[in-house]
């Protein structure tokens, strides 16, 4: 209907500016997050380990490259990577293969820094594939990383158009009027997605309805409002 197509057009200008605003907010949180050192000079690291079955090889693999090591990493008594070496595909493969230790790696939660972060606990830059340079506001690229995704979000959930939806719904009508009765202690309050007050039912509930002489039972589906 008009009236259906008008109303998601204005709920897709309300979220998308919704969703504008918190990107706005994280950029200005962390817009003073800066490049501003090669080095820190930080000891402490996050542990990795190639033989946590916890974590898939995929996973352990975008973890580790465009890293760089907080400690050296030893297989027995040789040595097969520095402290500062950034970490990349062929790095990877070596403590795959030589299942070594568990790896430090440095980050910026683990960077000495305040108010700025270091080069080295930044790692590479995914724009060139280097270490991030000097002066790089790192902070603003982090939040628009945040916020650029939540602003798509919002607008795939329109684009099947104002009118369509893509669920389906079962209305279950009362068959007569009547006071209805059932057990409170099995539903909770909530809101339905056009912000109005209801009540949710976790499991099957049964509501019975009372009308004069009339007594009526209804089964409630799970999920169901």
């Amino acid at each position: 209907s008009c009236y259906g197509a008008r109303k998601g057009v204005v709920d897709t200008a309300v979220r998308t500016s919704d969703a504008g605003y918190l990107t706005r907010r994280l950029v200005e949180v962390v817009q003073h997050v800066v490049v501003r050192r090669i080095d820190c000079g930080t000891a402490r690291g996050i542990s990795v380990s190639p033989q946590n079955g916890m974590m898939p090889e995929r996973i352990f693999i975008q973890t580790l490259i465009g890293r760089v090591l907080a400690d050296d990493i030893y297989m027995g008594t040789r040595c097969i990577a520095t402290r500062n070496q950034d970490i990349g595909i062929g790095l990877v493969n070596r403590f795959i293969t030589f299942r070594a230790q568990p790896i430090a790696i440095r980050t910026p939660f683990t960077c000495r820094s305040a108010s700025w972060i270091c080069r080295l606990c930044y790692g590479r830059s995914p724009t060139h594939g280097d270490l991030v340079e000097l002066g790089e506001a790192v902070g603003i690229i982090a939040g628009q990383s945040i916020g650029e995704p939540g602003t798509q979000l919002t607008l795939r959930t329109f684009h099947t158009g104002g009118v369509f939806t893509g669920g389906t719904a079962k209305h279950v009508r009362a068959p007569s009027n009547g006071k209805i009765k059932f057990n409170e202690e099995l539903v909770h309050p909530t809101r339905t997605r056009h912000g109005h007050p209801a009540l949710l039912c976790s499991i099957n509930l049964y509501v019975t309805i009372e009308s004069e002489d009339i007594r009526h039972n209804v089964n409630i589906p799970p999920q169901s409002f």
